[in-house]
């Protein structure tokens, strides 16, 4: 078994003082909670290999099943810290299902502009589970044992999501302020984008932590960090309080550019949400091709494994969407800023 100081990849999401220290200034002016273009956070949490230099529980409980990555990447030396949360065997688990971490924020990207994201930067990527082994060993406590995911191969399925710089956890109560929604424009274009995701997906955690906003008043983001009950999930027993539409006003662009998203669009665009294929020993991402099995999440050949959402869930989706433009179109909600 190698090092988990060896120089390896793997995933997550937040900011330390020595990730700010190592990122360039120029990059960091960018966006106070993402300092990066989200498509170079991506090919690096999707390919890049790293050294690890600290792991704990992410929420800083010993149980967690997720874990907050402190590391610097191979390719310049740069600090990273990134969120790993490793499925286990079938990658079917309550809360632990890959794709629905994967399909907000794809699904955010028909909708919103980059500045606008509600979810982090998140990608799936398959490591050997002795590595992955190696990395959860480094935490504190007694960790979750690591399983092997498919019985074909010894690796570990596992979605990495860049960790957020500059935020806080928020309560429901600071997100839905009324107040503050009809006073600061920005606050309300962030909070009402949230809103529509977590309608969309059908969020069901109102779990603490769960929500993060950021801490820089001109830029008042809002995040939904963990969206593994969404969908077709079953409840969660902490509440589900964003399911629902909770304000009466949304942007108008958001509005507009949800009009464009068909059946056949979303079935696209979620229906294969990441591929990945063996090559030279390793699974490695490709772009996502047709979709192998529209009824399962998890879909597999001797060489390829495919996420997406399921064809049923899409279509729910697509129901939900449907019932908010019509809601807009009747008068129920209006809507606010340039289309």
């Amino acid at each position: 078994m190698t090092s988990p100081r060896t120089t390896r990849p793997l995933p997550l999401i937040s900011v330390v003082a020595a990730a700010r220290a190592l990122t360039p200034a120029a990059a960091r002016a960018q966006d106070s909670n993402i300092p990066l273009p989200a498509a170079d956070i991506e090919r690096q949490m999707a390919t890049s290999d790293f050294e690890v230099l600290r792991v704990t529980p992410s929420r800083g409980y010993n149980t967690e099943r997720t874990y907050q990555l402190t590391l610097t990447l191979a390719e310049d030396g740069s600090a990273q810290q990134w969120k790993l949360a490793p499925a286990r065997e079938g990658a079917d688990d309550f809360n632990n299902r890959p794709e629905y971490e994967l399909a907000p924020y794809v699904l955010q990207k028909l909708f919103l502009d980059e500045a606008d994201y509600v979810v982090p930067p998140t990608v799936a990527r398959a490591f050997p589970i002795d590595r992955v082994r190696e990395i959860v060993a480094m935490a504190p406590g007694n960790p979750n044992p690591v399983e092997q995911t498919f019985r074909e191969w010894p690796l570990t399925l596992c979605v990495v999501q860049y960790w957020l710089q500059g935020v806080q956890p928020a309560t429901n109560e600071e997100i839905d302020d009324e107040d503050r929604f009809e006073e600061d424009e920005a606050f309300a274009r962030h909070a009402a984008n949230f809103n529509l995701l977590t309608y969309l997906i059908r969020h069901g955690d109102s779990n603490e932590g769960n929500f993060m906003t950021s801490l820089d008043p001109a830029n008042p983001r809002i995040f939904s960090v963990d969206n593994g009950v969404a969908f077709s999930s079953e409840a969660s027993d902490r509440g589900d309080y964003w399911r629902d539409l909770r304000f009466e006003r949304f942007p108008a662009s958001s509005i507009e550019r949800l009009r464009a998203l068909d059946l056949e669009t979303l079935q696209r665009q979620l229906g294969v949400l990441a591929q990945l294929e063996l090559q030279g020993g390793r699974f490695v991402p490709v772009e996502p091709g047709e979709n192998l099995d529209a009824g399962r999440a998890i879909r597999r050949t001797e060489d390829t494994i495919q996420i997406g959402l399921e064809e049923g869930e899409i279509r729910s989706l697509h129901g939900r969407l449907t019932d908010l433009l019509e809601r807009v179109d009747s008068g129920r909600y209006s809507t606010f800023g340039v289309p």
